[in-house]
């Protein structure tokens, strides 16, 4: 069997150092009217589950070194500020201009999420750009509210969220110890919980080439939107 070669990065001091460096999400959720009104326009109750949801991810994302702090909530419970439609790629543009034209100039934020509760065509749940971290345009993402446990969710928040951080889908060569990688193409049952070495090497590969700043910045802690119900 022909040997593999062993993952090596060659860094310079600068880049070396960025790696070492605590990274930041300052991370925004906006939740479309159909899930506001799937949870009976119950405005603390989708605050309760989206920071449950949050905190899940954010513990997802302790092996590569990176917080997700939630500075951001907003809920459409008057209507809708985008068509959502059940075309993902559709849904994922319009937000994505949403985010870049109304909400970056009114919140700051590195990342922003929409949750639907509009079924998608075919099996998707989500949508995000790959490697777009930091950026006006496309540093955002779309997701589902496809299951009530938030350890689901957080799986699905956590794929496309790792999608913008410049990490792939894996492949059959790629394995984590539970055997439910965050980024594998498909979600099943049961919650993925781990990032495989696949993962691991893509993303730092990601942050050597590009460096995004935007992920230094350590939020406020009163900027944080806490758990309506502790």
């Amino acid at each position: 069997e022909p040997i593999e070669k062993s993952f090596q990065l060659t860094t310079t001091t600068e880049q070396d150092s960025y790696l070492k460096a605590p990274k930041y999400i300052e991370f925004v959720v906006v939740v479309d009217n159909r899930m506001f009104r799937k949870y009976s326009n119950d405005s603390n109750a989708i605050r309760t589950r989206v920071c449950e949801i949050v905190n899940i991810a954010n513990k997802l994302y302790r092996p590569l070194n990176v917080r997700i702090a939630l500075t951001g909530l907003e809920i459409w419970s008057h209507g809708d500020e985008i068509n959502v439609q059940s075309d993902a790629d559709a849904t994922s543009n319009l937000f994505e201009k949403w985010r870049e034209t109304i909400l970056l100039p009114r919140k700051k934020n590195d990342n922003a999420q929409l949750l639907t509760d509009i079924d998608f065509n075919g099996a998707t749940v989500g949508l995000a750009a790959v490697g777009s971290i930091c950026n006006s345009k496309n540093s955002a993402a779309i997701v589902q509210d496809h299951n009530s446990r938030t350890s689901m969710m957080a799986s699905s928040m956590a794929h496309e969220l790792g999608h913008n951080l410049g990490i792939h889908h894996d492949t059959t060569a790629c394995n984590c110890y539970s055997n439910s990688c965050i980024m594998s193409p498909e979600i099943g049952d049961d919650p993925l919980n781990e990032f495989s070495s696949c993962s691991l090497q893509e993303h730092q590969r990601y942050l050597i080439n590009n460096m995004p700043q935007c992920l230094l910045n350590k939020p406020l802690s009163t900027d944080i939107v806490a758990p309506a119900v502790l």
